[in-house]
C-alpha cells in the first residue's frame, strides 16, 4: 500500500481520484447516496474488516508501514505511534462491540428489533449522509469518526485538509481491502479538500444529512454557515476541564501527585486535560500547595516524554506568564516554574476558572463551594472534565454540584486524560448523534417475528481460514476467558468435562437472539404463561439461559426447574394457569406419563417446547395425541460449549431448523472428507460462533449430522434452514453402515412407542448381536413383530441378510437404571459398541 503523491488526492468510494476530477464525481453524490441508503448495511464485514486493520497495526503489518509513514509527516514518532496503538485499541472486534453496546443498546443496532411484549418494532437507522469535518491536529479523529460512521450505517464523506497527510485515506483503503462483503466501499469517501473550496464545499454539504465538525469557535461558525437547514449539526468544539482539591482531601499527597501528572500527560493537548486547579483552601493555604505541587512536577515532569510548542505556542505562554508576573507586585499572583521552562504553577488568589497557555502551564486558584456554581456558570457550555478529589462526605454533593453546571466526566486524580470502554465523548453518545431512532408498528403477519430483518436476506460471513476445531480439540483449549461473565460446562460423549466461559455482552446477545427464536416457534410473549423444567445447578446452562430469554421476553415464568415430583408439578402447573412448558424430553415425557391424565382434563397445556435432546415421531404423538397438547417444538438447537445455533418456525418440525445467522456460521462438510457437502447430501456440522469471547472459537464439529435444506421457507424468513439427522456418533458399522435414528423411527411409526432406545452392539463366537434397549412402555408382545418389522423395513438390515451377514437382532425392556447414561449430562448414550477388545 502506499501513498499517493498528490497532497489533494482524495480516497473516493473505493477509488483513488485527483483533485481535478472531484468536481465532476462530487455531481454525481446524490445519486450514489440515493442507491447506496436502501440496501443492508453490511455491519458484521464492518467490524471484521476493523478487527483486520487493529490487527495489522498491532503487528506492524499490512497497512501499518504507509499508516506509519503518512502519520509522520505531521507528528513526533511518540506521537505517532500511540496514537496509532490508540487506533488498534479502538477498532478491536471486542472494543466496537462494547461500543455498540453501551451507546446504541445492541450488537446489531440497525436490526428492526421487536419491543416485547408488544406489537411494536425499533432500531437506530443511518442519519443519511454524514460529512465530517476532522480537525487537523490530531490524524486519528478522522480515521476514528468514520468508524462512528459506518457502525450506524451512513455513507460518510470525510473532509481533511491538503496538510494533513493521508492517514485517513490510507485507513479507508485499508478498511476497504479487508472487507469480505465488498459493499464498504459504497459508504467511504476521504477528501483532502481545502478550505477555500467553497464551491467543492457547498456541492458536498448538500448532501449532508449530518455534519460532524471538530474544531474551534471561528472554524466552527464558519461550519454552521454553510451546514443545509435540512441537515444536523454534530458540534465537537474546544473544551475546557480543571482539577477540584475539596478541603477533606487537602492534605493528600496521592491526588496532588496524579494531579501533576495529568498537568504532564500528552502535554495538556487532550480537552480532557486540567487547565485551572481549583483547592478549597484559603490565600495562606494556596502558596503551601503551591510549593508541594511545584515539587511534585519537579520529580515527575521530566520522566513524561514533552512535545515543544511552536513559536506562536510559545509567545502565547510567555505573553501570559510575562502578565501574572506584572501582577505580582499587586499580592494577586505568583510564577513558580521550572528553571528549563519544563513547566510553570500560576498561582491566582482569585477564584474563577481560566484557561491555561498549555504545555505544563497550570493555574492553581481558590474555590469556595458555595461560590463554585456562579464561577463555572459563564463557562457551561465548554466544560467537559473534571478530576475530583475529595472524602467520602464531600463526594455526592460535589459530584451534583459540578454535573448541574455543566461537568460532563468527573474523574479520579492522574486518570483525566484516560477513558473507559464505551464512554459518553462531551456529554452524548456520538454513535446516538449519527442516527435516528425509527420505528415499525406491522401488521399481524408479524405475529411470530422477533425482528423484521430476517425476512430479507441475511448477511453471510465467511467461514475462517481455519483447521476444524473437534470435540477433542474444543475439550484441550487452555482456560476461559478471563473477562467471562457466566461459566458452564459441557460434558462431550467420552464424558470428559469441558468449559465454556461466556461474556455478559456476548451472553446477552444470545439470549436476546434466542428470543426471537423461541417466537419464531410460537410463544406467544403477551399471551403465554411458561413454567420453566430445564435442569438447574451443576453449571449447566439451560435454566439459566431461559430465565434470561423468558426475562427479556417479558413472559410471565414459573422457575420450576427440573423436579422429580411430578404431582406438585402438575398442582402448580393447574394452580398459576400454565399453559406453556419448557424442558428436556426425558423429564418432560416422565411428567405426562406419570401425570398426563389429569393435565388433558384440566385442558390447559397448549404448548411444549423441548431442548438438550430430540423427541422422537411417536413421542410427540403420545404429547399430542394422547395428552392434549396442541403444539410441540424445538425450544432452540444450541450447546453449552458453541452457544445457540438454530431455532425452528410454524413451519418447521423434527430436526428441522433455521440457522441463527447473527450468532454463526454454518458449514456442513462430507462424512469422510472436510470437503463441502454438494446439495442436500447429509454430511457433519462445523459452526463458527460470531459471538464469543476467548478462546475464539472456529470451524468447531460440534457432533452432529444433517443436511441443508433448499429452496424458501414458508414462514417467510430467509435465513437458511438445516435438518439435524443425528449424532456422529449415531452412524455404526455392523457390516453395512446404519443410522439409530432409523430404528428410533421404525418403531414409533409401526408400533407407537414413546420411550428412550438405545442399541448395544455384542461381540459373539459366531455372530454380532444388536440389541435394542426399551422401557417398560413398550408391549413385550411385540417383540417378534418389531423384529420383523425392522428387519423388512430397513434396507441395511436386508442388505446383511441377502449378504449373509451374522447380524441377531434382540429387544430387552429395563427400568431407566438399565439405561447407560453419558457420567457428566445424564443423557441416554445411543449406542453403546461392546465389541472393542471383546
Amino acid at each position: 500500500m502506499s501513498s499517493p503523491l498528490a497532497p489533494t488526492a482524495c480516497y473516493w468510494f473505493g477509488r483513488w481520484l485527483q483533485a481535478e476530477e472531484l468536481p465532476a464525481a462530487l455531481q454525481g453524490l446524490s445519486a450514489h447516496i440515493d442507491a447506496t441508503l436502501p440496501r443492508p448495511f453490511p455491519l458484521q464485514a464492518l467490524v471484521a474488516a476493523c478487527h483486520s486493520v487493529s490487527r495489522q497495526i498491532s503487528d506492524r503489518t499490512g497497512c501499518y508501514p504507509a499508516l506509519l509513514r503518512e502519520a509522520l509527516r505531521t507528528s513526533t514518532e511518540a506521537d505517532a505511534l500511540a496514537m496509532l496503538q490508540a487506533m488498534a485499541a479502538i477498532l478491536d472486534q471486542d472494543a466496537l462491540h462494547e461500543k455498540l453496546r453501551s451507546e446504541l443498546g445492541s450488537h446489531y443496532p440497525g436490526t428492526l428489533q421487536r419491543r416485547y411484549p408488544g406489537r411494536q418494532f425499533e432500531a437506530w437507522a443511518a442519519c443519511g449522509c454524514v460529512v465530517h469535518i476532522a480537525p487537523s491536529n490530531v490524524f486519528t479523529v478522522a480515521a476514528l469518526g468514520l468508524v462512528e460512521g459506518l457502525l450506524t450505517g451512513n455513507v460518510n464523506v470525510v473532509k481533511t485538509s491538503a496538510r494533513d497527510g493521508h492517514v485517513a485515506q490510507l485507513f479507508a483503503q485499508a478498511l476497504v481491502q479487508a472487507d469480505v462483503s465488498g459493499h464498504l466501499a459504497d459508504y467511504i469517501a476521504v477528501l483532502a479538500l481545502p478550505s477555500s473550496e467553497q464551491q467543492a464545499l457547498r456541492q458536498l454539504m448538500a448532501c449532508a444529512d449530518a455534519v460532524s465538525a471538530w474544531g474551534g469557535e471561528k472554524a466552527m461558525a464558519a461550519v454552521r454557515s454553510m451546514v443545509p437547514g435540512h441537515a444536523r449539526l454534530i458540534a465537537w468544539g474546544h473544551k475546557v476541564s480543571f482539577a477540584y482539591l475539596a478541603a477533606d482531601s487537602l492534605d493528600d499527597d496521592a491526588a496532588l501527585e496524579g494531579f501533576a501528572r495529568d498537568v504532564c500527560r500528552l502535554d495538556q493537548q487532550a480537552c480532557s486535560s486540567p487547565q485551572t486547579l481549583m483547592a478549597e483552601t484559603d490565600e495562606a493555604g494556596l502558596h503551601a500547595l503551591a510549593q508541594r505541587l511545584a515539587a511534585l512536577l519537579t520529580r515527575i515532569s521530566p520522566a513524561i516524554a514533552a512535545q515543544q510548542p511552536d513559536s506562536a505556542e510559545q509567545a502565547e505562554i510567555t505573553s501570559v506568564v510575562s502578565v501574572v508576573r506584572s501582577e505580582q507586585a499587586l499580592g494577586l499572583t505568583r510564577v513558580i516554574e521550572d528553571p528549563a521552562g519544563g513547566w510553570r504553577i500560576l498561582l491566582d488568589t482569585r477564584p474563577g476558572l481560566r484557561p491555561s497557555p498549555l504545555f505544563r502551564s497550570i493555574w492553581l486558584k481558590p474555590v469556595q463551594r458555595s461560590q463554585l456554581a456562579a464561577q463555572l456558570r459563564p463557562m457551561r457550555a465548554w466544560l467537559q472534565t473534571c478530576g475530583l478529589a475529595a472524602g467520602l462526605a464531600s463526594i455526592a454533593p460535589l459530584a451534583r454540584l459540578l454535573l448541574s453546571a455543566g461537568v460532563t466526566r468527573i474523574t479520579r486524580p492522574g486518570e483525566m486524560v484516560d477513558s473507559y470502554l464505551g464512554a459518553p465523548h462531551d456529554g452524548m453518545y456520538a454513535l446516538q448523534q449519527l442516527a435516528r431512532r425509527v420505528s415499525v408498528d406491522g401488521p399481524e403477519l408479524l405475529r411470530e417475528h422477533g425482528q423484521i430483518d430476517a425476512l430479507e436476506a441475511p448477511e453471510r460471513m465467511p467461514p475462517p481460514a481455519a483447521p476444524i476445531l473437534s470435540k477433542a480439540g474444543f475439550q484441550a483449549l487452555e482456560g476461559v476467558d478471563p473477562k467471562a461473565g457466566v461459566i458452564v460446562r459441557s460434558g462431550g460423549s467420552s464424558g470428559k468435562i469441558a468449559y465454556a466461559g461466556y461474556r455478559w455482552s456476548d451472553f446477552d446477545v444470545q439470549m436476546a437472539t434466542s428470543g426471537d427464536g423461541l417466537v419464531a416457534a410460537g410463544l406467544e410473549p403477551g399471551r403465554d404463561c411458561v413454567m420453566n423444567l430445564l435442569p438447574a445447578g451443576s453449571l449447566y446452562g439451560g435454566f439459566i439461559s431461559f430465565w434470561g430469554i423468558l426475562e427479556r421476553l417479558k413472559v410471565r415464568q414459573l422457575p420450576m426447574a427440573m423436579s422429580p415430583d411430578y404431582d406438585f408439578i402438575a398442582e402448580q402447573i393447574i394452580a398459576h394457569g400454565a399453559n406453556t412448558l419448557i424442558g428436556v424430553p426425558p423429564h418432560l415425557l416422565a411428567l405426562f406419563k406419570a401425570q398426563g391424565q389429569r393435565l388433558r382434563a384440566w385442558g390447559g397445556v397448549q404448548k411444549i417446547f423441548y431442548g438438550g435432546e430430540a423427541l422422537s415421531g411417536a413421542q410427540q404423538r403420545f404429547l399430542t395425541q394422547d395428552c392434549g397438547v396442541a403444539l410441540v417444538r424445538s425450544a432452540a438447537y444450541g450447546s453449552n460449549d458453541a452457544g445457540p445455533m438454530g431455532y425452528q418456525c410454524a413451519h418447521g418440525g423434527g430436526g428441522v431448523h433455521h440457522l441463527y445467522t447473527r450468532l454463526q456460521t454454518l458449514e456442513i462438510v462430507e462424512l469422510d472428507s472436510d470437503t463441502p457437502v454438494q446439495g442436500e447430501a447429509v454430511g457433519r456440522l462445523i459452526f463458527t460462533p460470531l459471538v464469543r469471547g476467548l478462546p475464539r472459537i472456529e470451524r468447531y464439529e460440534i457432533g452432529d449430522l444433517g443436511r441443508w435444506l433448499p429452496g424458501p421457507c414458508a414462514c417467510g424468513r430467509q435465513e437458511p434452514r438445516f435438518e439435524l439427522l443425528g449424532r456422529l456418533g449415531d452412524v455404526f458399522k455392523a457390516g453395512p453402515l446404519m443410522r439409530y435414528d432409523s430404528f428410533v423411527k421404525l418403531l414409533g411409526e409401526r408400533f407407537a412407542y414413546p420411550g428412550p432406545v438405545q442399541l448395544h452392539l455384542h461381540a459373539h463366537q459366531t455372530h454380532t448381536e444388536l440389541e435394542i434397549r426399551l422401557d417398560n412402555q413398550w408391549n413385550s408382545a411385540d417383540d417378534q413383530a418389531a423384529i420383523a418389522h425392522l428387519l423388512a423395513s430397513y434396507p441395511p438390515l436386508q442388505d446383511c441378510q441377502s449378504l449373509g451377514i451374522a447380524l441377531a437382532l434382540r429387544i430387552s425392556v429395563h427400568e431407566d437404571s438399565g439405561f447407560t447414561r453419558n457420567p457428566v449430562s445424564g443423557k441416554i448414550i445411543h449406542i453403546c459398541d461392546h465389541r472393542v477388545g471383546a
